[in-house]
């Protein structure tokens, strides 16, 4: 008989109880019962089944680094974003570094790395969704609960696999489909991959049925902030239902030929225009509702274009987040439980490219290159949109009571090779001063999706759905520019061209958020992947000035060079594949 044998080791895993590292409000958990339990008496008592429900949601994905080991050290230490043109990585140890630049990234990666954009072996997606299969088997049992409470919690664990589904489906393409707490006696070989729009299908299955049941907001945020909503569910809808709209997968011709194409894992067979028109429905009832209730929203409370944006990622329950997930109350002292500090401050993981900071206009909206924008190349970072500053350190900003010293030799950048500012910048977002004043020993989380995210993603598809924007799709992209003070966009746009701006619109939005990476793949934005990436070094003896910018070329990433469509999508581990028990590999990757 065979085994489904890569299921069976995702899922192999012992019972585990919530952790105490993973407070959502400041009440939300307390201290897991000891670890001699068994299911029955898990489920015995309301408290402790809330717990185990509490260890699914401590499984959810989180983008920045917060620990030395296990899922929590992303990249071994880098960030998705350093795959991007946005960010360029010098962490010589890090993913982007060792895998991806060079070149050597393949399917035997897969095996044991920790140091992939998403390890089927060591991020914790099939661990949270057995806990939460396990969850929804089990809590009718519990009697200290009332009937609506359980559909409430069940709810909430479906909302748990539906994330993890959605974050395999866009690394991945199609994904075995689990939907109970399978064991190490079951058969696993009648679970093949499902179809890419299958996949897709399922997830808005358990988005749907996880609506019904959350209520639309959480009404005591100081202790359960963070916990899943009817409108966590509509977004996470709209999201995976844009991906699966995206030419990746909906096109006359699959981004890559292979025995996954063929079986429409990783490709839909055809072109529906219709597949648009169903993103932009799930994203605008969303934004209907919100706005009707006014509880979610562009948050923009006028306390200044850079303070909103700030507070709109970084705060939490303002409305505009709409799935925020937590990994510890709040953040260390710069210790080995928040290696995002030093990783990104001081190794050089996330080094912002002066190919991004291009990308930013003025703050009266106009691109740096048009001659009509106001941009002076001797000051390049004065009058810019706000969210430039809030995403990325420039040089002469205010940071920690002084201004930032970009320039080769002050304090942020002493000499021109060291990595931290290697290429010109430090990151700011998430990071802010990066000191206990602003980001240590703050109350922290990731903004896994927002309202902002919403509104940009009705108007690409009602634009691509509508062969042009509607006056509906301007509202809503000018609604998220409005926020830092930019014009609305130009009317008057054709179909690629308003497309091009939701694309930019959405890099300058969601830097270090995980966005850009899936919006070139789904995309399929070859010319970003193959482009020369700028830094800059700016020279000057003094924070009075006068600096010279001059720009420079990151080393050249394998793929500029030798591209193929193949680093769309992540490859299945070799050691799986050559099991023989039907695994598909991903095409490029056989």
């Amino acid at each position: 008989m065979k085994y489904y044998r890569l299921i069976l080791l995702f899922l192999g895993i012992a019972l585990i109880l919530g952790c105490e590292r993973f407070p959502l409000g400041g009440d939300f958990l307390e201290k897991a019962p000891g670890v001699d339990v068994t299911k029955d008496s898990i489920f015995a008592k309301a408290v402790y089944a809330e717990r185990f429900l509490w260890g699914a949601y401590e499984t959810l994905p989180y983008g920045i680094n917060t620990g030395n080991n296990n899922w929590k050290n992303k990249m071994s230490h880098d960030l998705l974003e350093s795959n991007t043109d946005l960010m360029h990585s010098y962490l010589n140890w890090g993913g982007p570094f060792t895998l991806y630049y060079p070149g050597i990234y393949n399917s035997a990666t897969e095996n044991s790395s920790n140091a992939t954009k998403y390890s089927l072996y060591q991020d914790m997606g099939f661990t949270g969704i057995r806990r939460a299969c396990i969850f929804i088997e089990n809590v009718d049992k519990v009697p200290d609960m009332s009937t609506e409470y359980k559909k409430q919690l069940k709810a909430e664990a479906r909302m748990i696999m539906a994330i993890h589904y959605s974050d395999i489906f866009r690394h991945f393409g199609g994904v075995p489909w689990i939907n109970r707490s399978y064991g190490a006696e079951d058969d696993f070989s009648n679970i093949p991959r499902l179809t890419a729009q299958a996949t897709c299908d399922s997830i808005v299955s358990l988005c749907d049925r996880a609506m019904v049941d959350l209520p639309w907001k959480i009404d005591n945020l100081e202790e359960w902030d963070g916990r899943f909503t009817k409108a966590s569910a509509m977004g996470l809808k709209a999201r995976i239902l844009l991906f699966n709209a995206s030419p990746i997968f909906n096109a006359a011709e699959p981004y890559l030929a292979g025995a996954a194409s063929d079986a429409k894992l990783v490709w839909h067979g055809s072109y529906d225009v219709n597949r648009w028109k169903l993103a932009a429905d799930a994203a605008h009832a969303l934004i209907d509702q919100a706005e009707a209730t006014g509880d979610y929203g562009i948050y923009k409370p006028g306390n200044g274009y850079r303070k909103d944006f700030q507070d709109a990622y970084y705060k939490r329950g303002t409305g505009e987040t709409i799935i925020s997930i937590r990994d510890m109350f709040r953040t260390p002292n710069a210790s080995w439980d928040y290696t995002f500090y030093w990783s990104s401050y001081g190794w050089g993981s996330t080094n912002p490219t002066q190919t991004y900071v291009d990308m930013f206009p003025m703050n009266n909206g106009k691109a740096i290159t048009d001659g009509t924008s106001g941009y002076d190349p001797a000051f390049p970072y004065r009058n810019r949109d706000p969210r430039l500053y809030e995403t990325i350190l420039t040089n002469g900003d205010p940071f920690r009571g002084r201004v930032a010293e970009l320039w080769i030799g002050g304090q942020e950048r002493r000499t021109e090779a060291q990595t931290q500012a290697r290429g010109g910048y430090i990151v700011r977002k998430f990071m802010l001063d990066c000191n206990t004043a602003t980001s240590f020993q703050s109350i922290t989380h990731w903004p896994y999706l927002r309202m902002a995210e919403i509104y940009l993603s009705y108007a690409e598809a009602i634009n691509e759905f509508n062969g042009g924007p509607t006056t509906e799709a301007y509202r809503c992209v000018d609604l998220v520019r409005s926020r830092v003070g930019l014009p609305g966009l130009p009317t008057g746009l054709s179909q690629t061209d308003f497309r091009e701006a939701i694309i930019l619109e959405r890099a300058l939005e969601f830097g270090m958020e995980e966005v850009r990476w899936f919006d070139l793949i789904r995309w399929k934005r070859e010319a970003d992947f193959t482009k020369p990436l700028k830094g800059m070094n700016v020279i000057g003896s003094s924070n009075a000035g006068p600096f010279t910018y001059v720009t420079w070329n990151h080393p050249t990433r394998y793929w500029a060079i030798n591209w193929s469509p193949k680093w769309y999508f992540s490859a299945f581990p070799l050691n799986e594949v050559n099991k023989g028990y039907g695994l598909i590999q991903n095409p490029g990757w056989e």
